[in-house]
């Protein structure tokens, strides 16, 4: 697994700000009591379960594929109807959710072989997403923009987390290469309220499942 340079260089500086700032916080501490309460909280602790992605996807992909999707605990698979694609949300959400009306504010997952991203596997590159032509132009449209990308995987995929420059809520998607030709498919993500700590925690567990 790489992720791209500048993901590195943001660890790296954020380290370096954290040593510097720990003398003075030290000789601070018994005298500001507030400031230790401004604390970063810790990772938030979401509830997932596996699901194997080819019953993720309804059967939609041409082979076995050895890949857990972490799906949030509550989430079920919908009948939300639309070609190509499948979806998983809160029952209680599914009863009236729509391809066009999504349940946003308690999140979803869905994934796709609707997909125009193709991959190169001589150059180890998914066109349409993170060449440099299609990092630019998403750029123009999202900040906070961070890429994982899986080269050596089985089934070599890109994982993309940014900030939507239309809606302002984080967004997370991967691509991953299906084995047959040049063809992908790609799961997505909404956090419930658009919350970025659960958003980033689900999308680690999907990483961390990648081989």
């Amino acid at each position: 697994m790489k992720s791209i340079l500048f993901v590195a260089g943001l660890a790296i500086s954020t380290t370096v700000a954290v040593a510097n700032a720990a003398p003075a916080a030290s000789a601070s501490a018994k005298a500001s009591k507030p400031a230790a309460s401004a604390a970063a909280p810790a990772p938030v602790a979401v509830q997932t379960r596996d699901v194997p992605v080819n019953d993720f996807m309804q059967g939609r992909l041409p082979y076995q594929i050895a890949l857990n999707v972490p799906v949030p605990a509550e989430f079920q698979q919908s009948k939300v109807k639309k070609i190509g694609y499948s979806y998983w949300m809160r029952p209680e959400d599914a009863a009236t959710a729509t391809a066009a009306s999504l349940p946003t504010r308690n999140g979803y997952m869905y994934g796709s072989t609707a997909t125009n991203v193709t991959y190169d596997a001589a150059h180890h590159v998914f066109y349409g997403i993170s060449d440099p032509g299609s990092l630019n132009k998403l750029r123009g449209a999202a900040t906070n923009i961070q890429v994982q990308e899986f080269k050596d995987a089985r089934h070599p995929a890109v994982m993309v987390s940014m900030i939507s420059g239309t809606t302002g809520q984080p967004a997370y998607f991967m691509y991953m290469a299906t084995g047959k030709k040049n063809e992908t498919f790609f799961l997505s993500y909404r956090a419930p309220d658009g919350r970025k700590d659960i958003g980033d925690a689900v999308w680690a567990k999907l990483a961390a499942a990648i081989k």
